[in-house]
């Protein structure tokens, strides 16, 4: 007898969109973004839920004029770039939909580089040697 899916799996396989670890905050799983990333991974390798979510997109929705009336993905980034390639729209509208375009691409990610010559016993020392405001 297969098991059911947790309640926490069926929210995930509801908010999964190609983003896992949004998909795993969204579903109520908790920790910082690399353990919703480690989640989500691991949500994505566990058959009951891959099927779902491939069960998920197989289905179709029981209205197809609602259905229709939504964008697919491809469909938002063609607009947007049909948007962004008009040289008679206004220059606002073309930066918008290039900013638009990019974002769903990911070309925007934040990263940081942190870096230190000390060692870690030296930062947790430095850190204890610290002395609260007002003591």
């Amino acid at each position: 007898m297969a098991r059911e899916l947790t309640k926490r799996q069926r929210a995930f396989v509801e908010a999964y969109d190609g983003n896992a670890t949004a998909a795993a905050r969204l579903a109520g799983y908790t920790g910082s973004p690399d353990t919703l990333a480690q989640t989500g991974s691991q949500l994505l390798r566990t058959p009951r839920v891959a099927e779902a979510i491939r069960a998920r997109g197989e289905r179709s929705p029981a209205k197809p004029e609602v259905a229709a009336a939504i964008a697919s993905r491809a469909e938002r980034q063609a607009f947007w770039t049909k948007v962004m390639l008009d040289e008679e729209r206004e220059l606002h509208a073309r930066l918008k939909a290039s900013e638009l375009l990019g974002k769903s691409e990911g070309d925007f990610l934040d990263r940081v580089e942190v870096g230190t010559t000390q060692t870690l016993e030296q930062l947790v020392a430095a850190a204890l040697e610290v002395k609260p405001v007002g003591t």
